[in-house]
């Protein structure tokens, strides 16, 4: 039987990995605020209209672009963290997904456990 665990993906600051995190983050922040000007337009397209209760769009629009707002703070307070982390530090980039074999008799221990892989410039160095 296969089963699909989590897998913690770590990488290594180095002063490569540092300008790679840098531009995505700077990429997202861009990203989220296109989708923030986007989401003003429709509101104002959907105000404009009145086929819809007014204080209803401007209440579910405002949720909306707060996300986007906190995305952005969150991203730029990353960009901020990332030049206070020093060369050598790990930091946790995300998780995948590992497929895993089991069989009747197998360590239930072993195969639940943390596993890990460790990146440095874009290589894996450690597979725990």
């Amino acid at each position: 039987m296969k089963i699909v665990r989590k897998t913690t993906v770590k990488q290594i600051v180095t002063d490569q990995s540092r300008d790679n995190l840098k531009s995505k983050f700077q990429q997202k922040i861009g990203q989220t605020k296109k989708e923030l000007e986007q989401l003003q337009f429709e509101k104002k397209k959907m105000i404009y209209q009145k086929r819809f209760n007014q204080s209803k769009v401007e209440e579910r629009f405002a949720i909306e672009e707060n996300k986007r707002k906190q995305q952005v703070d969150w991203y730029e307070y990353q960009l901020q963290q990332l030049d206070d982390i020093p060369n050598g530090s790990e930091i946790i980039e995300g998780e995948v997904d590992e497929i895993v074999e089991v069989d009747i008799g197998d360590d239930w221990q072993t195969i639940s456990g943390e596993r890990s892989i460790t990146i440095k410039d874009g290589k894996i160095i450690d597979i725990n």
